[in-house]
């Protein structure tokens, strides 16, 4: 067969830079001269310079470079550290050309036939673990829909018997007090403090499965977010007046009118005041304050309380959350009112924040965009 120069030259471009093999050229002492394209992929280093033996992962240490070129016709089975991180198994064999060393090598196919059976098989586990969580979910939102609707249906049945609970208390207290002793007065004020909590708990649940069943609907108009502050402190002066605490309220001029939904945000607010008032101690002060910021209206209000521990401050917005400070008046919560709060927050594309430091009291602070114009 005769050597045609051009051949060769294409063999050997062949095998530089398109063949699946590794090619080295080596020294005696095993320093790499010259690689290939495919061995400089493979291992994800230069390699000229460094010594094969930093390539081989030599799991016995008895590599042994003048052994191993001494029987030339014969295939090695050696593991090369690759640029993944895990080791490749290649046959190679050693050829001494003159003053050097060529290192031909083919992957292991034994290895690659197992390692592309270990992928199949964790392809399907893959695909079956899939299917289940995809029935595991559907039957979850299943479950958790039939949940708000219970949920729902219970606490609005449960709505007008509670109502009816609390206007006979009143009633009867307002009625009955000077013909009742102590004792049975106090009798009527813990039917009357404990049917309004469960009113409260009730509306609540109503407005969590609302949440939780996309039903929670925003009818948003232009409105002043003053008119919904005046509003939640009419609702609340009450409860600060009983406990000496004063409502400080710092407002900036012309604020402009947004877009918002009326009720609902003045529900934030009288939450938040209300949390403030009783988290604070007795005699003492909540500052209220809007300001508006650019396109946005920031409202926060700050409490004189105890402050809350920086652990705490993600259980505020969760579910039935129990924080370490107590409230300073004794009332009970749902657990529920950060959370129906954040999530009104949310819905108005508006941003809700805490600030606490212990012994300082607790900053709760929202803001809202602009959609309306000045008014």
């Amino acid at each position: 067969m005769p050597k045609d120069p051009a051949i060769l030259v294409e063999a050997y471009d062949y095998l530089d830079q398109r063949a699946p093999n590794l090619l080295l050229v080596l020294s005696e002492e095993g320093s790499i001269l010259e690689a290939n394209r495919y061995a400089h992929t493979v291992t994800g280093r230069s390699l000229i310079g460094e010594n094969i033996r930093d390539l081989i992962v030599d799991f016995r240490g008895d590599f042994d470079l003048s052994a191993l070129t001494d029987n030339g016709h014969k295939e090695h089975l050696l593991s090369f550290g690759t640029a993944s991180g895990l080791p490749e198994s290649y046959y190679l064999t050693f050829t001494r050309v003159g003053d050097y060393v060529l290192a031909l090598g083919r992957l292991d196919a034994d290895e690659i036939e197992h390692m592309r059976k270990e992928v199949l098989s964790l392809n399907r586990e893959l695909s079956n673990l899939l299917r289940e969580l995809h029935k595991t979910n559907a039957q979850l939102k299943r479950l958790n829909e039939e949940k708000n609707q219970f949920l729902g249906m219970a606490a609005h049945d449960l709505r007008k018997p509670i109502g009816l609970v609390i206007s006979y208390s009143e009633f009867l207290i307002d009625e009955t007090e000077e013909a009742l002793n102590g004792e049975q007065a106090g009798f009527l004020n813990t039917i009357h403090s404990s049917s309004t909590f469960m009113k409260r708990l009730v509306d609540d649940f109503l407005d969590v499965s609302a949440i939780e069943a996309g039903q929670f609907e925003m009818d948003l108009q232009p409105a002043s977010i003053h008119d919904a502050l005046e509003q939640s402190l009419a609702l609340n002066r009450l409860q600060a007046l009983k406990r000496g605490i004063e409502l400080k309220v710092q407002c900036d001029e012309n604020i402009p009118r947004i877009t918002m939904d009326a009720p609902k945000i003045e529900q934030v607010i009288s939450n938040l005041v209300s949390n403030a008032i009783e988290h604070s101690p007795a005699e003492s002060l909540v500052t209220i304050s809007i300001e508006c910021e650019r396109e946005k209206i920031a409202f926060s209000v700050q409490d004189s309380g105890a402050g809350i521990a920086e652990e705490d401050i993600d259980k505020l917005f969760k579910p039935f959350g129990k924080l370490q400070a107590k409230k300073k008046g004794g009332e009970k919560s749902t657990g529920l009112g950060m959370l129906i709060t954040r999530k009104i927050v949310e819905a108005h594309k508006g941003r809700i924040w805490v600030e606490s430091q212990i012994g300082k009291g607790t900053t709760v602070s929202f803001n809202l965009p602009v959609r309306g114009g000045k008014g």
